[in-house]
């Protein structure tokens, strides 16, 4: 080694912390918002939209596996995409919401 190199290593001491003042426990929890209803079931009819939508990637490929099921139940749609990497429940939530499809529940 060079003896008249400067020594780079930092030193070893180790700053006290401050401890952490307790969280005061209210006790109360937060009411969770009920979850919207986008009109799941199994019977229910996937229609898409007139929305034009440009997808990439896995979004293309589960919209594409949508589109073959236009008109048909959401039963025919999950039986046909329960191979797949993704849960298609989540996929068909996506696209509801993003407005390229809607789901009709069925008359009860």
């Amino acid at each position: 080694m060079n003896a008249s190199a400067p020594n780079l290593t930092p030193p070893n001491k180790k700053a006290e912390k401050p401890a952490k003042a307790p969280k005061a426990a209210s006790g109360e929890k937060k009411e969770r918002a009920p979850r919207k209803d986008y009109g799941f079931h199994a019977d229910s009819v996937i229609r898409l939209t007139d929305k034009e939508v440009k997808y990439r990637g896995q979004r293309k490929d589960y919209y594409e596996l949508l589109t073959r099921f236009n008109g048909k139940k959401v039963s025919e749609f999950l039986d046909a995409a329960k191979d797949r990497k993704d849960p298609p429940r989540g996929w068909l939530r996506f696209f509801v919401d993003d407005g390229a499809a809607t789901l009709s529940k069925p008359a009860v």
